[in-house]
C-alpha cells in the first residue's frame, strides 16, 4: 500500500516542508517501509519511508504539528482538514504519519533505456 496526496501538497513534501500527514483511517504503512509518493495513480518519482505512525486527537494539534503539516496555523490546517474530510472535531482521534522523502525512483526509461 500506499499513502496517496493532494496534488497541491507534492511540492511541500519534496521541499521537505511537509514531513507529517494525519488521516480518519488507519493507513496501510508500516514504520520504517519506503513506498512510492503518488498523488492518485500518478507516481511522482520520488519515495517517502514512514518513520513513526501513531494516533492523536485533533484538538491536540499545536503550531509545531501544524507546520510540520505545511500549515502556517493550527487554524489554516483545520480549514484544509474540513475540506478534505468534511468537518473539523476536535475531540476524533487521528493517525499521525511522519515521514521523510526518501530519494527519486527509477524512471522507465532509466530502467528500460527507452528514449
Amino acid at each position: 500500500m500506499t499513502l496517496l496526496f493532494k496534488r497541491r501538497f507534492i511540492p511541500q513534501i519534496v521541499a521537505g516542508v511537509k514531513t507529517q500527514t494525519r488521516r480518519p483511517n488507519r493507513p496501510q504503512v508500516r514504520e520504517g517501509a519506503t513506498y512510492e509518493l503518488r498523488t492518485g495513480y500518478a507516481p511522482t518519482g520520488h519515495r517517502i519511508t514512514v518513520e513513526r505512525v501513531y494516533t492523536q486527537r485533533l484538538g491536540d494539534v499545536g503550531p509545531e504539528e501544524a507546520a510540520l503539516e505545511g500549515f502556517g496555523s493550527v487554524d489554516e490546517f483545520a480549514a484544509a482538514w474540513a475540506e478534505i474530510y468534511g468537518s473539523w472535531r476536535p475531540e476524533q482521534t487521528v493517525y499521525v504519519v511522519e515521514f521523510r522523502l526518501g530519494g527519486a525512483t527509477e524512471t522507465f526509461k532509466e530502467k528500460t533505456g527507452a528514449s
